[in-house]
């Protein structure tokens, strides 16, 4: 009630005053066989609306910035702002040059004020999608200090561990930076009634845990949220887009969706698949063949990075380990497949497999 009371006397008070400045320029005047007529009842009217109007814009500004400052876009705020700031520069320098080019007029006035509102404009629409755009030029670090995109982590690369290693490694640089609803969204899982995903949760926080200790990490949790989007992907890509940053995922659908937006993606899985060794028909490995393939006389095993390798005529060897010869290979979306065939039937020769 209090709240409804004030925002009443506020757009009370706009219109009083708006009127109050009408009434005393009469504005609005027209000329009846050479004398001119001000009425001012017509210019306190135009007065009370336009400063009803005003009111209404400046209380949807003011809370549009309230709501951005407690979803966490402060510094996002700050950063428009300042840019603003130096488009209007940059529009009352314009006017001045139009001043002294061209004799006064009514366009000219129309064609300055266009200016300076669209150069404002411009500038405050690129302090807000670009954050870090303004603060690059005033940052005291020299540009090799701050070397690396920041790189915006998901819920999957967090469970799936690998991250903490990547890390270690020094093959990740620059800020890694952890969005506040991620962080729910973990917590929702590490909450969850199923024990599975209970156990994943856990050890995702526990990752994050460790994430945050190691040695020369740049760890930051960052305290943005977008309320009118429910996806986390969405929100995501939106912060990508609005940081500059690239996603850190495992997750195949986010990483097609974020590189359809133009959104720079690291796949860890990728990474993985690319860190295979390649192997060229002829060459030589050991596998052990533990299981049935799909078609008649097939087995299966896998070797030590996870790359599953199918065995012509290989189902009599199940449980022992052989040498084979690659066939050829198959690149797939879950990885990559080797075709190989035992030794002994490549070189007609008998070949008798290990035991263990």
């Amino acid at each position: 009630m209090k709240s409804i009371l004030l925002r009443i006397l506020f757009y009370a008070g706009a219109a009083g005053l708006g009127t109050l400045l009408t009434t005393m320029q009469a504005p609005i005047a027209w000329q009846i066989e050479g004398e001119w007529v001000r009425p001012l009842w017509l210019s306190a009217l135009v007065g009370a609306l336009s400063g009803a109007l005003i009111a209404g814009l400046l209380h949807g500004v003011t809370v549009s910035v309230l709501r951005k400052v407690e979803a966490g876009e402060g510094i996002t705020l700050l950063n428009a702002s300042l840019m603003g700031l130096v488009g209007a520069l940059f529009g009352l320098l314009g006017y001045a040059i139009l001043e002294l080019l061209f004799s006064p007029s009514l366009w000219l006035q129309v064609t300055e004020a266009g200016l300076i509102f669209f150069l404002t404009y411009l500038g405050f629409r690129i302090g807000y999608r670009r954050e870090n755009l303004f603060l690059a030029f005033v940052s005291e670090e020299r540009p090799e200090a701050s070397a690396g995109y920041p790189k915006l982590v998901d819920t999957s690369v967090i469970i799936d561990g690998r991250i903490g290693d990547l890390v270690e490694t020094g093959f990740i640089e620059g800020p890694i930076l952890i969005p506040q609803f991620v962080l729910e969204e973990l917590q929702n899982i590490a909450d969850s009634a199923d024990s599975l995903r209970r156990r994943k949760g856990r050890r995702g926080l526990d990752i994050l845990a460790e994430l945050r200790d190691t040695p020369g990490a740049r760890v930051e949790i960052l305290d943005r949220n977008y309320p009118e989007i429910q996806d986390v992907d969405r929100k995501l890509i939106r912060l990508a887009k609005e940081l500059g940053a690239k996603i850190l995922t495992t997750d195949f659908n986010l990483n097609k969706v974020a590189k359809v937006e133009g959104v720079p993606v690291l796949n860890i899985n990728e990474l993985a698949n690319a860190l295979k060794p390649r192997f060229i028909p002829g060459e030589e490995i050991e596998v052990e063949v533990i299981d049935r393939g799909q078609e008649i006389g097939q087995g299966v095993g896998y070797l030590d990075d996870g790359t599953m390798v199918v065995v012509e005529n290989g189902r009599r060897y199940i449980g022992k380990r052989i040498r084979a010869v690659v066939s050829s290979s198959l690149q797939t979306e879950a990885g990559k497949m080797l075709f190989v065939r035992p030794r002994g039937e490549v070189d007609g020769k008998f070949h008798q497999p290990q035991e263990e």
